[in-house]
């Protein structure tokens, strides 16, 4: 039976049920964190931070793609403080154990080790890592399924809008004072289209707005007035990978936790090699800005009245929100709870 009602409104600011989040959820699910093109050639390295977690992402000697956490096996350092960058190996700054990029223990100078110490048991906490659509994507469950398997048909859906001529045109990101599950709530239907983002509203004919419940992903699509050049196309899947199409290109975005009531939104637009970078920032660009800040004046609103202790749940529409009860009950399962209707 179709959800009907909201998830009630302590699920968007407990500490306990984000603990459990992430616990259940984030440290199992795949989670997009950087480009294939920020590591393109043999050595390039980035650090990141995803769920509390200090990670380095590099690409080996052998062209391989790498992920370790970034805490040194001595005294729990972080190995790599620079952002980016090439290296031959990586040295900690607080007493200079050096790993390769293997992330094998090479060296422990003037050490003096114990009899019992092996180096050999000492390399780096490793994390999968795989890459699709120039994304680069990791999971911190060692026993998960393939990143191609847990796209599923998601995939699929993509590869209708992915170019391999698509190159990375600019990256946004804004610090929301808001729950994650409040921004995916928002996106998961186009019911508040005709008042929230007026452009959008020109652009599209959002009564013909239809969304697809697939397995762990939805698929969104709206067609376009006779006039506009804005197609809406839009895919989510759990947790927090989305796909938006507006035009030309591609925009990848995901919805980072941060802490109960702050999320962080991610945004990389993707355009044709052969349109020029001014050409696209002026339509596709802003659109995609417009669209987002708009949203953003809109979710902290509906935190803070979430958090407030007046409302508690309220109803689903059976036509617009159907992918917005999808989410919750699939939320629910994850979070291994049971589902309170």
């Amino acid at each position: 039976m179709p959800r009907t009602k909201t998830l009630s409104a302590d699920f968007y600011h407990s500490s306990s049920v984000f603990d459990q989040e992430i616990k259940n959820i984030f440290k199992k699910e795949w989670l997009w964190v950087a480009r294939s093109d920020e590591l393109s050639e043999p050595g390039s390295f980035l650090t990141t931070e995803i769920i509390e977690y200090p990670i380095i992402v590099l690409r080996d000697h052998s062209d391989n793609l790498r992920a370790y956490h970034n805490v040194c096996r001595h005294r729990a350092a972080k190995v790599v403080s620079s952002k980016s960058g090439v290296c031959k190996h990586m040295i900690c700054p607080y007493h200079g154990w050096k790993y390769n990029l293997n992330g094998q223990l090479m060296d422990t100078p003037k050490f003096f080790a114990n009899d019992d110490f092996d180096e050999s048991r000492h390399s780096l906490f490793d994390i999968l890592i795989e890459e699709r659509f120039g994304l680069i994507f990791i999971n911190f469950n060692k026993k998960s399924q393939s990143l191609k398997n847990w796209l599923g048909g998601f995939d699929d859906v993509v590869k209708q809008h992915f170019q391999e001529n698509l190159v990375h045109h600019n990256e946004l990101r804004f610090d929301v004072h808001a729950n994650w599950k409040a921004y995916v709530d928002n996106y998961q239907e186009g019911y508040h289209i005709p008042i929230v983002h007026p452009q959008l509203n020109r652009d599209v004919l959002w009564e013909n707005y239809t969304l697809k419940n697939n397995d762990q992903f939805s698929i969104h699509s709206v067609p376009e007035r006779g006039n506009s050049e804005q197609p809406g196309s839009f895919g989510w899947h759990f947790p927090n990978f989305i796909f938006n199409i507006y035009g030309r290109g591609i925009v990848f975005q995901r919805i980072e936790p941060i802490k109960p009531k702050w999320c962080r939104v991610v945004y990389n637009l993707f355009r044709p090699s052969a349109v020029k970078e001014d050409d696209f920032e002026n339509k596709e660009g802003k659109y995609q800005l417009e669209v987002s800040i708009e949203d953003q004046k809109l979710i902290p609103e509906i935190q803070q009245n979430l958090q407030a202790g007046i409302y508690n749940e309220g109803p689903l529409s059976s036509k617009y929100e159907t992918g917005v009860g999808f989410f919750h009950d699939l939320y629910l399962n994850k979070l291994n709870l049971e589902k309170a209707k």
